[in-house]
């Protein structure tokens, strides 16, 4: 039976309530606009009930249609990926009706982790055991919100709306904060940040790279439902790329505000995020520290760096003369912190598919450091743990070859009751390492304060996280 639009009434729960009726079901995906309206954020996506699921662990990749059972792969990930999109599009190949504006007409959607995209350069070295390295799957139909019209639909087959729709939306759950004082702990200590930060600085002078983006590990403990935490957490830091995924393993609750790559109608466009400031809750406070950021020649530069690198990783697979840099160094504001973006835009070539698009900016830039592959070599001996999915990206190839993908920044994963996550940030000459220190609890304090319970957000929050880490510390 052919596939077809079904309109739908707006949500009054902003699509929570109807993530949260499938949120426990493994292979949903919830890709999370956080309602912000605009470019970059008019389009929910609720994705669950796959035709295929396609994952890689270690060197194999495994490969279920449906509810099957698993097999390996002959071939790698990106040629199995390509090979069933070829076949799905052959049997799906009416997209008659699908109405434009809405982002995706089915396909692959998931994640490839930051080790993934090492593996990609040629980089050996150990994989994050809690989860696989890659995780897709193709899903025939999807619920989408249109925050900007105000509208929703169902593309899929008809006799498949019901089981998308037969259990009534349910409001947001209310977060559930846990016991306060021990929720969350840095694997580094203060000590240790300040040692790895001295290697930086070594490499930087010696002229190894020009920029490294050392991170730090954290873990902490959460009671109750892993949709619970990120509802939490998305009351705290609405992001425009935010998503949850819910696998067999663990799930992946991402906020993260910066987009890796988008591809539509042969549009290539990256977004990467580098220098940031604490948000104040005093207003003047709040505008003198976005202007000190602006007029940063520090960040400036970093930012700078990695717009060449990442013009350097367009330029691999867009037509000749096309890479331009529309905006560079803009001032885009969070709940939790102000950002420094730029936006690098190309034409992709015509024997170029979004999958080569991937391998060439895999793993992003602005979480690296420049040059890209030796930086990755660097930060693996440095951070002494793999990443995993942290720095990896989120999104989707939908039927038309259209995609938009994540970077996952701000992001955690959740297996059993554990959280981990990573904060961090790039370091270049000028850099000062409390600035830096600080800086990376900056970015995650939104998490910390959830999981420690603590109510209060923005500067607050900020504060309390960095108190635990200095009680850590000593």
């Amino acid at each position: 039976m052919a596939r077809r639009w079904h309109r739908l009434p707006y949500p009054s729960t902003h699509s929570l309530g109807l993530g949260a009726s499938v949120a426990a079901e493994p292979w949903t995906l919830f890709l999370d606009s956080c309602g912000r309206g605009g470019l970059r954020g008019r389009f929910d996506i609720l994705l669950h009930h796959p035709r295929w699921r396609v994952w890689q662990e270690g060197e194999h990749v495994y490969l279920a249609e449906g509810d099957g059972t698993a097999q390996i792969s002959a071939e790698p990930l990106i040629p199995t990926l390509r090979a069933i999109a070829r076949e799905e599009q052959q049997r799906t190949s009416d997209l008659g009706g699908f109405p434009t504006p809405y982002p995706f007409a089915g396909g692959f959607a998931g994640f490839l982790s930051y080790d993934w995209g090492r593996r990609m350069l040629g980089i050996p070295g150990p994989d994050d055991p809690t989860l696989p390295t890659a995780a897709l799957a193709w899903y025939d139909s999807a619920l989408m919100v249109d925050h900007v019209s105000r509208e929703a639909g169902f593309w899929g087959r008809s006799q498949d709306l019901p089981d998308w729709l037969e259990k009534p939306p349910a409001s947001p759950p209310a977060p559930h904060f846990p016991d306060r004082g021990s929720a969350w702990r840095p694997r580094w200590s203060a000590a240790a940040y300040r040692r790895a930060f001295a290697d930086v600085k070594a490499y930087l002078r010696a002229g190894d790279v020009y920029q490294l983006n050392l991170a730090q590990a954290f873990s902490g403990r959460w009671s109750a439902s892993p949709w619970q935490l990120y509802s939490a957490l998305r009351q705290r830091n609405p992001a425009p790329f935010a998503a949850f995924f819910s696998l067999p393993e663990a799930s992946l609750l991402s906020l993260s505000p910066e987009r890796l790559v988008s591809l539509r109608d042969g549009r290539l466009q990256a977004r990467p995020i580098k220098g940031t400031r604490r948000r104040d809750p005093d207003p003047e406070r709040d505008r003198a520290l976005a202007a000190e950021l602006c007029a940063s020649p520090k960040d400036r530069a970093e930012n700078v760096m990695i717009v060449d690198l990442l013009r350097n990783d367009l330029g691999r697979v867009a037509e000749l003369g096309s890479v331009r840099v529309p905006e560079l160094c803009a001032l885009e504001s969070f709940p939790a912190v102000h950002h420094l973006v730029s936006s690098i835009e190309a034409r992709l070539r015509r024997d170029c598919d979004p999958w080569d698009v991937l391998l060439s900016c895999l793993p992003g830039g602005s979480v690296t450091g420049a040059p890209k592959r030796h930086a990755v070599e660097l930060l693996q001996a440095l951070e002494g743990q793999p990443r995993g999915f942290y720095c990896g990206s989120l999104g989707y190839v939908d039927a038309r070859g259209r995609m938009d993908w994540n970077i996952l920044i701000r992001s955690l994963s959740y297996r059993a009751g554990r959280v981990q996550y990573w904060g961090g940030g790039g370091i270049v000459m000028d850099s000062e390492v409390e600035a830096e220190y600080r800086e990376s609890l900056d970015k995650v304090a939104f998490i910390a304060a959830t999981l420690d319970g603590v109510e209060d957000l923005v500067a607050p929050a900020t504060a309390g996280a960095e108190r635990r880490a200095a009680e850590i510390a000593r």
